[in-house]
């Protein structure tokens, strides 16, 4: 079997490939040093990453990470710099922030958003109203970076690891590094917290968008944060389908076909379970295996101004076309598009579950994969003929007639949004 690697489908963090001129090569003992701090309160942020492009084609530019006192040094000679970007990676609670062409000067002090649950994201809007036992009765799938299933809005019924690397070892939660995607990708689908007190769920947190599924996680990313393999990704599929999953969610992908996963897939498909695959971050370019093949439904990104702090960097994702219906949607700007795209879903500055019973901000087709998931169990669970057929072809077929036929045009092509996105 050749090897073919499959990558996570959020959108990765910009990084630095040559330095500007660093302070001490001039002779200088300092450096341009700038503060982050909490918007609301106004207490320093640690743990911020801070990358600053003085000419982003090239990735030229400093980097640097806010200590305790919220300051990051770069390593910029003098007190000021014409920068191209500008954007910081927050931690767990916080959104990011992001901007474009402007002077940074030392000294500065610059304001990063908490997350606050009360406030809905995209997804949350779109989807926010399903009422609370959406999902029952569908059994849904994460083969991802494993799901902590100690948090507390979090209900994960089974699963297991298949790293071979790794010798299967170390179960179904998260990663060592990356560990907070899977996480995140399964409170889209199914976190059980609310700001309702009167719910009966928990209190406050964030409800996805199916919160009664029953959630199987399947961990195929190492610990060591490298790629997962498809050798496992294969043998994750089976399982779900061995497990009875009506819906299983990939997001990851590789721009290499894979002829073994798309065997596996369709066999599951073959067997009445569909793959949900995210199309891919690498800014309109074609879309990624799986999501590229029709045995899978294939997911775009969308954002819509306004469901995010104007400072945070999903600004930064902003691009026309805009919707025809509503204005403030656009297909993101990182999202892989092309004919395989089937439908689109919410993945712009997208509010879930993070490891140790926190919450963060993600974006990318990651985010966008899950909530059609979501959206599609929470349908299923509501059309028992389909939810009831007999495991086979036909049954798949029906599901995915259901993903489509509840999906309405924003007035976008084809290849930006497929049919459209569910409602």
């Amino acid at each position: 079997m050749p090897l073919v690697t499959y990558q996570l489908m959020r959108m990765p963090q910009l990084e630095i490939l040559t330095k500007a001129m660093p302070a001490a090569a001039l002779g200088l003992t300092t450096k341009l040093q700038v503060t982050f701090v909490d918007a609301k309160s106004k207490k320093p942020v640690q743990g911020i990453t801070v990358v600053a492009f003085t000419d982003f084609a090239s990735r030229v530019g400093a980097s640097g990470k806010t200590n305790s006192k919220g300051v990051a040094s770069l390593g910029f000679p003098g007190n000021s710099v014409k920068l191209e970007l500008l954007v910081a990676y927050s931690p767990a609670g916080y959104w990011g922030y992001g901007r474009k062409n402007f002077t940074l000067k030392g000294g500065t002090t610059h304001e990063v958003e908490p997350v606050d649950l009360a406030v809905p994201d995209f997804a949350a809007i779109l989807y926010g109203n399903r009422p609370v036992d959406a999902g029952a009765g569908v059994t849904v799938g994460v083969i991802d970076t494993g799901v902590d299933a100690t948090h507390p809005d979090l209900a994960v019924t089974g699963g297991a690891a298949f790293v071979y690397s790794e010798g299967d070892a170390g179960g179904s939660g998260p990663a060592a590094k990356q560990g907070d995607h899977g996480t995140h990708v399964a409170g889209i689908i199914s976190s059980r917290g609310s700001l309702n007190p009167a719910d009966p769920h928990h209190a406050p947190g964030k409800r996805g968008i199916a919160p009664q599924v029953t959630l199987m996680s399947y961990r195929v990313f190492p610990n060591s944060g490298a790629g997962a393999e498809n050798y496992d990704i294969i043998r994750a599929i089976d399982q779900g389908v061995k497990h009875g999953c009506d819906l299983l969610n990939l997001s990851l992908g590789s721009s290499i076909p894979d002829d073994t996963v798309h065997a596996a897939m369709k066999d599951a498909f073959d067997q009445g379970t569909v793959c949900i695959a995210a199309a891919g971050n690498d800014g309109r370019k074609p879309v990624s295996y799986p999501a590229a093949w029709n045995v899978a439904v294939a997911v775009s990104s969308l954002g819509k101004k306004g469901t995010y702090p104007a400072s945070s960097n999903e600004v930064l994702d902003e691009v026309a076309p805009f919707g025809k219906s509503d204005s403030k949607v656009y297909v993101s700007a990182f999202s892989n598009v092309g004919p395989p795209i089937d439908v689109c879903g919410p993945g712009g500055g997208i509010v879930s579950t993070l490891p140790g019973g926190k919450y963060g901000v993600m974006s990318g087709t990651s985010m966008a994969c899950p909530a059609v998931t979501g959206a599609a169990a929470a349908l299923l669970s509501a059309n028992k003929t389909v939810l009831n057929m007999p495991r086979d072809r036909n049954r798949s077929i029906a599901i995915v007639g259901l993903i489509t036929g509840a999906a309405k045009t924003l007035g976008f092509i084809q290849p930006l949004e497929g049919v459209g996105l569910m409602v």
